[in-house]
């Protein structure tokens, strides 16, 4: 009996883990808004400013050498991030940070990390995925 109700109460807490636990698709509706926060940027080769997210996404280009590896996932123990890397059209790459404060950063690398070991998926196929739900929404706004 006891053991049943430990069983019972382990499986509550990680019920209530994983619902209060932020889910991809919540960092798909919030990235394009943390992103935005990044702009006006400028291109320190050529100059070239984009005002907004959106600008930079529709005249920059995923570098071609890394279409799969676009992204920077660091997750040590006091630094968290995902980066993405575009082209100007000069060719200089650029970077765009994924997250913005620290907390949502920490949480983003969780989120990623688990969605990968549901999946049976490297972290990086997750965040590749991820990157290009957040494309696709920042482009449509």
């Amino acid at each position: 009996m006891h053991f049943q109700i430990t069983f019972m109460n382990m499986l509550t807490m990680l019920m209530e883990e994983n619902s209060k636990r932020i889910k991809i698709e919540e960092f798909v509706e919030m990235m394009p808004d943390a992103c935005e926060k990044q702009f006006p940027k400028k291109c320190n080769c050529c100059c070239r400013y984009f005002d907004t997210f959106q600008d930079f996404l529709k005249y920059t280009i995923i570098p071609v050498h890394s279409k799969d590896h676009s992204l920077q996932l660091i997750d040590l123990e006091n630094l968290h991030d995902v980066i993405a890397f575009r082209n100007c059209s000069c060719g200089t790459t650029m970077t765009v940070q994924c997250a913005v404060d620290k907390p949502q950063k920490k949480e983003l690398m969780h989120a990623i990390s688990e969605e990968a070991r549901e999946r049976g998926v490297e972290p990086e196929d997750v965040a590749q995925l991820l990157r290009d739900k957040v494309i696709e929404k920042a482009m449509k706004r």
